[in-house]
């Protein structure tokens, strides 16, 4: 997970963590240099939660795509989900993603679909598959990180992310 003056959202999304049928072995969180609460907030779930936290912080402001490298950069298992600060998982997330990865063994990067919600959680009725097939793209234009679970082999030709990349999820989903 990245993060950046995500005060406002974040604890959402540490729970919903926490929730999960099957749990984390790890998050790594890479702070951009927040002037809020979030970095409280992180600590205070790290003293409590059921896996390990473990939080890095950049010396200054390193953009976007720079601090998902970041924190991809820390990450020791062997699949791994990227998070924004505001998203909040479904319990069953990690579970289904990890059996969809064990059933098909021979790709790099799976992607989930994301039910789209206004600020308090209410359903928009669409997700982002939905959103983007009524704006008559294609499935293959979906790109979205916090969508996203990754082979560890493929961070080895994936990072770094290179200078100039606005975003870390353009990147992986284009490479992949």
């Amino acid at each position: 997970m990245a993060t950046y003056n995500g005060a406002e959202y974040i604890a959402e999304q540490l729970v919903s963590f926490e929730k999960q049928l099957l749990l984390p072995d790890e998050l790594i969180i890479s702070d951009d240099g927040s002037t809020d609460s979030t970095v409280d907030i992180i600590k205070a779930f790290a003293d409590v939660a059921p896996f390990d936290v473990i939080v890095v912080f950049n010396k200054g402001r390193s953009g976007y795509a720079s601090n998902f490298n970041n924190a991809l950069s820390k990450v020791t298992g062997d699949l791994i989900f990227l998070s924004d600060q505001d998203d909040v998982w479904f319990p069953d997330k990690i579970k289904k993603m990890v059996s969809l990865s064990v059933k098909e063994p021979a790709y790099y990067v799976y992607m989930n679909d994301a039910l789209l919600t206004n600020q308090t959680l209410e359903s928009s009725g669409l997700t982002k598959i939905n959103q983007i097939k009524n704006a008559g793209l294609s499935e293959e234009d979906f790109v979205m990180g916090c969508c996203c679970l990754i082979r560890r082999g493929f961070l080895n030709f994936a990072l770094p992310i290179p200078d100039g990349i606005k975003s870390h999820d353009s990147w992986l989903v284009q490479i992949s």
